[in-house]
Order: C-alpha cells, then structure tokens, then sequence
C-alpha cells in the first residue's frame, strides 16, 4: 500500500491501472463533473460559508468553481485549470440565480435581458447565441451557422466556428493564446497552479467532432449528414481538425510540464446506444480522434480524457484503439453500460472517470444513506486495480440536497481505500 501520496500522484496511479492509498476524487475538475451554483449555493448555507459569493464560472451549464475550503473537506484531488484565473475581485460581477440566491459571474460575459426576464447571451462579435428564460436553468442554444444550407458548405469558413453557443468561453479561454502576450499568461498562470498545489491539473481542450457538427449545424441536419453526405462530413471534420492541431500543438508547447490532463469532449450516446453507427463512427470519427490523441501522447506526458454522455459500450474499443486514456462520466444508467460490464471488459484498458452515484434515481431522490450505498457498491466494483476515478456521473443538479451531496464525498473517501 502506497502512503503519502500527493493528490498529483494518486490520479496518476489511477491513469496508469495501481492501487494508491484510495481512490482519487473529482469534484469541478472540468464542466461535466461539478455542480449547479444553485445546488452549491445550498451546499456552502450548510457548511456554513458565509464571507464570500460563490463563483459561476460556466454560464450555459451555471456551474459554480469548488473552492479550496469545499475542495479541502472533501479530499478533492484534481482541479480545473481555470480555476487559476480571473483571480482579480474586479474580473466578476454579481449575479442573481433563479432561487434568488447570489454569485459571482466572469465580467467578460455579455447578454441582454428582455421585460420577461429572458437572458439572451452573446459571443464576442456580438451575436445571440443562445438563451435563458427566466424560468429555465440552463442557456439554450439560438443559432446554428450552417442551419440554412441545404447541405455542408464546399467552402468552410472557420470564422463561423465562433458562431455558436459554447464559444462563450469558461476561463481559460476567455484568453486568446494565439496572443503572445496572453499566451504568456496563459503558460505562466497554468504553471503557478502547479508549482503552488499538488492537485491533478485538467485543462479543457474540446475538440469536439460529433457535437461540432451538430453546434454548426443543428442536430437533426447533422444526423442526417453522416448518413446521406459522408465527403461534406469529412470535409467539416478536416477543417476542424486543422485548426484542434494548432491548438494542441500551441498548448502543449506551453504547458505540457504543468497539465495532467487534456479535456476533450463528445457527446456521443443516446440512452439507447452510439447517436452513430458503430462502423460508420470506426471508419469516419475514429481516425481524427487518434490523429489528435496519438500527438498528445508523443508530444507530451499528459492523458487524454474523453467526456461523452450516454449509452457508448460499443464505441469503446474504437476509443481505446484511438488512444483514450479516461472516460466520463460514465453514464451507467443507460443501455449496456453497467459497471460490472464496463469494469471487466475495459478496466484494463481505460480509466473510468465517474459513475460514482446514480445521479437519476438516488442522488437527488434518496435518503443520504442510500446515497452512501449506492457511493459504497460502485467504488467496490470499479475502484478494484486501479483505473478509477470517483465522480458522480456528470454535474450535480439544483435540485440535489445538501445533505446528499455530503454524503457522496464521505462515501468516496471512507470506502475508497484499498
């Protein structure tokens, strides 16, 4: 049994299939495993945290940043690289949830309000992008650039990548690293975070294909693309790939020595199954996801963690095969995605990166004892030989009881000891 280990040194076991002291614990380490500022605004009135407003880093998702006194009780091991910037007071602004409770949002973020109350957010060429009844939870997104065509353009412009909702930037990249003077900050402020702290770094770098298509243009469109227009969805995934290489091969130039983790992210599962055939997925996404992973790995020491949703068991070989170090959120409520199943058929393979809690049925439902159950069966299945990472599976909702979400992280550090 390995004994001090820093929060750096038990992810990394974790990544590479050893048992550390117990099993590592996530909590904001990137946008699909955090919490609802209404739900963390409730957390903090019970752990008393009173002198301070919480921060909603991400405005579509109105997720909230787990500070270090949260972060420190709960054993937390891992932390968003975002977390290190905007640390000036004046880079904020106040900001009223539905509940009407408060919280602090990045200044850079721009929207309207109309006389209903709706929230109509903006990109930094001042299109509404997307937007949020007064009622609602979450930004909806407004506008798709290539809606209107008929089909795939022949002629991509990649100014119309910035067109869509989750161009609205989390930090870092509220920054622009093409910038040498914000590049520089940019390298400097990733590398005091980890210079300063020994959590896991994970720095998101999206690089989304599958959902890029559907942002771009919309769903139901894009859907039919992949099946009826194979050479425009190629022609679309090359232009993105173009410009995710120089993106990687700037940040990694930068920052390779102080990130653990690289976030990528596709949603790519119903609660059926794959959104894409299986085969059609191993002969047109899986290549470029290996072109970009297989640079990360020969260029850097970092891992590639993959964020998808949904039912994928039977794209999980072609992820491995494209070099997926990590997956979340493990979504293990749906079809073929059991814990057991996923644990003895991939375990040896890919590090599983949530699936902590049933977040449908227990977490905002159950008693904080069945929580902890619930916490207690999972680990014990996946935590067995390492590869595993504790999160619940995706963010945790406005709804969730504090009491709850309390007895989730007891859980994962009482019974996540090997």
């Amino acid at each position: 049994m390995n004994k001090d280990l820093t929060s750096r040194q038990r992810v990394r076991m974790a990544l590479e299939h050893k048992e550390g002291d117990r099993v590592p614990i996530d909590f904001g380490g990137m946008r699909s495993t955090g919490i609802s500022t209404i739900a963390y605004n409730n957390l903090r009135k019970k752990l008393g945290i009173k002198d301070r407003l919480s921060r909603m880093y991400d405005f579509q998702q109105q997720l909230a940043y787990p500070e270090k006194e949260v972060r420190d009780l709960f054993h937390i091991d891992v932390i968003d690289a975002g977390q290190a910037f905007l640390a000036d007071d004046n880079d904020w602004r106040q900001w009223e949830l539905n509940d009407g409770s408060l919280c602090l949002i990045p200044r850079y973020i721009d929207f309207e309000v109309d006389e209903k109350g709706t929230v109509f957010l903006k990109n930094n060429r001042g299109l509404i992008v997307g937007k949020k009844p007064k009622t609602s939870l979450y930004v909806d997104q407004t506008y798709w650039p290539y809606y209107d065509e008929p089909a795939i353009p022949e002629k991509i412009d990649s100014d119309s990548f910035a067109d869509i909702l989750w161009s609205v930037p989390s930090p870092p990249w509220h920054l622009n690293i093409f910038d040498d003077r914000q590049y520089e900050l940019f390298i400097k402020t990733i590398k005091k975070l980890h210079d300063e702290t020994d959590y896991a770094i994970m720095l998101a770098v999206g690089c989304n294909l599958f959902e890029m298509g559907t942002w771009l243009r919309r769903f139901d469109n894009f859907l039919s693309d992949i099946i009826l227009d194979k050479a425009g969805v190629e022609r679309l995934l090359d232009k993105l790939i173009e410009g995710y290489m120089k993106n990687l091969e700037r940040v990694l130039s930068g920052v390779k020595d102080y990130v653990d983790l690289l976030q990528f992210g596709d949603d790519l599962g119903t609660q059926q199954g794959p959104f894409v055939p299986p085969k059609i997925f191993k002969d047109i996404f899986a290549p470029r996801y290996k072109m970009m992973w297989d640079y990360v790995h020969k260029t850097s020491d970092c891992k590639v963690f993959l964020h998808s949703c949904g039912s994928i068991y039977e794209l999980i070989p072609f992820l491995i095969e494209s070099g997926v170090d990590a997956l979340n959120p493990v979504q293990t409520t749906t079809t073929n995605m059991e814990e057991e199943k996923l644990k003895k058929e991939f375990g040896k393979d890919v590090t599983f990166w949530g699936g902590g809690v049933n977040t449908r049925d227990v977490l905002a439902l159950k008693t904080p004892a069945e929580v902890k159950e619930d916490v207690k069966r999972r680990i014990q299945i996946f935590g067995k030989g390492g590869g595993y990472v504790f999160n619940s599976i995706h963010n945790v909702m406005a709804d969730v009881p504090p009491e709850n979400v309390i007895a989730m992280f007891e859980a994962a550090y009482e019974f996540g000891g090997y």
